[in-house]
């Protein structure tokens, strides 16, 4: 009897956790807690799920005012979605445009510091297995500031121990990760940071202590989360630290290294510093290269300049080929030891920058009865120009039909992974994982000013400073030259008669020419000019 009680027993029980786990509830809703920013609203459920999206939609409430803050306007559809998700997106509105010569409808953002709150509906969710509702239910979450770490020490050090993060800001708390804190390598070492932590008096600096101290020579790195140190004006930005664990030994290295490939040697300096050396003593008056092909050297002055010794050569080193410096045994002595001997050879690489020019133009110059998609294809691999701040500078540019200005956004990857094409699609989007344009068909004569296109060219392959492969530009910042029209309709183009003399003159391909060979549309001394 004992036993077939115990039996129906665990049979309840394995039930019981079935049913627990077809409950229908969410198991997760974002935004919660304290965030920097709300773009949307996202909700988990146990189940797939069914939406009924309210008219008119919900609000989110600031919990101070009680008023208004962000209309929640629809449900996002995405093929890709889990259907146990449900992402809810804000009212867009018209806002200036980047350039501020216009709108654009943009979604709302909540990033203004306080408490919120948003309610679901009544029925608005419900399993799609069941068909149980979702009861009405306030959520609640807060936004806070955000402030960055300032500074961090020790950035070189022969041990690694200890790691002191520095703010600007007063820290009140510091909120460890579940999974904790390591620094690592770049590979697989990683080395714990000790849960407790330790907040300077002033409040400003933190420390951070490992469980075991790092005494390799390399590269070390830790990744600190956003929110792990709060305080007054909210949660750290997130902060990527990196270190530098150098071998204790004395010892001395150059700014060039052995097996540099460089592109100019002229007027070089070449200097010798040092590490874990207290005193360096010069013994030598000067520093030899030997030159490629014959062997015959070339020597410069070595002086010593604070706690460096520096040679500088008056030569401008222009023939291609490998260059050896070279360090004799006991040239200075560190602390009273004389340098081992050491030869640096540094290869000069002569790069032939080839004109870059635009092989085409589609569509052609002309009559078209719309203009969606412009192509400029070029003689070599090209990439747009970046500003200060990493950001394509002609991403989007302005195709001009008299006053009016259309928009051209440049497409990135349409070229079927050539690089020696440029796309520009007319009012471009990116929507649905694809740039769409609309066309433009009103009659008119359409200008694009090829000068508002800056590109990088004469491309070739080298390695970066990881060791990685990468390709380097040898010209920058390049603008096009000349301008390029089309025609919709019937609009004519206004007869310009060539001037007599000495003028710069341009094809519509951007090339300069001699003289005007034949009918077609010329740029003559900066003016359009149509020769028929």
């Amino acid at each position: 009897m004992k036993k077939f009680t115990l039996f129906f027993l665990s049979m309840f029980l394995v039930w019981g956790a079935s049913m627990a786990q077809d409950k229908f509830e969410v198991v997760r809703v974002t935004p919660s807690g304290a965030v920097t920013a709300v773009d949307n609203i996202q909700l988990v459920f146990s189940q797939e799920v069914e939406v009924t999206f309210p008219e008119g939609g919900f609000a989110v409430i600031d919990e101070a005012t009680k008023s208004e803050v962000v209309k929640v306007a629809n449900v996002m559809e995405n093929e890709w979605l889990e259907k146990t998700w449900v992402v809810l997106e804000f009212e867009k509105k018209m806002v200036a445009d980047k350039d501020g010569k216009g709108e654009e409808l943009q979604a709302q953002r909540i990033t203004t510091p306080g408490s919120y709150s948003f309610t679901i509906p009544a029925g608005m969710i419900k399993s799609a297995t069941s068909g149980e509702e979702f009861p009405e239910t306030t959520f609640a979450f807060s936004v806070v500031g955000t402030f960055p770490v300032v500074g961090y020490s020790p950035q070189e050090s022969t041990v690694l121990d200890k790691i002191e993060v520095k703010f600007d800001t007063e820290i009140d708390e510091v909120k460890m990760p579940a999974n904790g804190l390591r620094v690592t390598d770049y590979f697989s070492v990683e080395v714990n940071v000790k849960p407790e932590v330790a907040i300077s008096e002033d409040k400003k600096t933190v420390t951070l202590e490992l469980e075991t101290p790092i005494t390799t020579p390399g590269s070390y790195s830790l990744d600190l989360y956003q929110g792990i140190f709060v305080g007054a004006a909210g949660i750290s930005q997130g902060a990527y630290l990196t270190f530098e664990v150098v071998d204790p030994t004395p010892r001395f290295i150059t700014n060039y290294n052995d097996g540099d490939e460089v592109k100019e040697l002229n007027g070089v300096v070449f200097e010798i510093s040092f590490k874990n050396v207290k005193d360096v003593e010069l013994v030598g008056d000067k520093l030899e290269v030997f030159l490629p092909g014959e062997g015959a050297a070339v020597a410069a002055p070595l002086v010593k300049e604070g706690d460096k010794l520096v040679a500088t050569f008056s030569e401008n080193f222009e023939t291609p080929g490998d260059y050896l410096f070279y360090i004799p045994e006991g040239l200075f002595l560190m602390d009273g030891v004389p340098n081992e001997e050491r030869e640096i050879t540094v290869t000069l690489v002569k790069v032939d920058i080839k004109d870059l020019e635009i092989v085409s133009i589609t569509p052609e110059s002309g009559k078209v009865d719309q203009l969606e998609h412009i192509r400029i294809q070029f003689n070599q691999d090209v990439q747009l120009s970046f500003d200060e701040n990493w950001q394509w500078i002609s991403q989007r540019i302005m195709l001009k039909c008299g006053d009016k200005e259309i928009p051209l956004q440049y497409a990135a990857g349409m070229s079927s992974g050539t690089s020696n094409t440029l796309d520009y699609i007319v009012n471009g989007e990116w929507k649905n994982n694809e740039w769409v344009g609309t066309p433009v068909s009103e009659d008119g004569t359409y200008v694009l000013d090829l000068s508002s296109i800056v590109v990088d060219y004469s491309a070739e392959q080298g390695i970066d400073e990881l060791g990685y492969p990468t390709t380097i530009w040898n010209a920058k910042n390049h603008k096009l030259q000349g301008t390029y029209t089309w025609t919709i309709g019937e609009a004519a183009v206004e007869k310009v008669v060539a001037g007599e003399g000495e003028q710069v003159i341009y094809d519509l391909l951007g090339r300069r020419v001699e003289r005007i060979a034949g009918a077609g549309i010329y740029i003559v001394g900066g003016r359009k000019v149509v020769v028929k």
